[in-house]
């Protein structure tokens, strides 16, 4: 019962989410409004939130909502780029990638993600202890 209840909950949650983001200014790609980030994150999480529902209504639940709900939790003692790294690294050798192939992936995902959110939108993120 609490299975189905937990994702069902998170897609009310995000789809309020996404109709109190959509009021904000938009903006453009060249000049993201103050919505920018919050409506890209509410759609984000409108997605997530309806494979879980669904995943839980089927009965199985995926091994990536599994690592998200870790990767999450461990985002303030170790911070994103670690977090993000390990995730992405953790998800794909578990969807069958080879080692290199994972690792490979996990950097380049963590910084390039580091780098948009960080450095480009200037979105403040958890560093960890360094």
């Amino acid at each position: 019962m609490l299975a189905r209840a937990v994702p069902l909950v998170l897609l009310i949650v995000a789809a309020v989410y996404l109709t109190l983001a959509v009021r904000l200014p938009f903006g453009t790609a060249a000049r993201p409004g103050a919505g920018f980030y919050p409506v890209i994150v509410a759609v984000f999480a409108v997605v997530v939130a309806l494979a879980a529902t669904a995943s839980a209504f089927r009965g199985m639940r995926s091994a990536a909502v599994v690592q998200l709900d870790h990767a999450s939790l461990a985002l303030p003692w170790v911070g994103y780029p670690a977090a993000a790294f390990a995730f992405v690294a953790v998800v794909l050798r578990y969807l069958g990638a080879r080692w290199t192939t994972a690792l490979i992936t996990g950097v380049l995902s963590s910084a390039g993600s580091y780098g948009i959110f960080a450095a480009l939108l200037d979105v403040p993120l958890p560093r960890g202890p360094w």
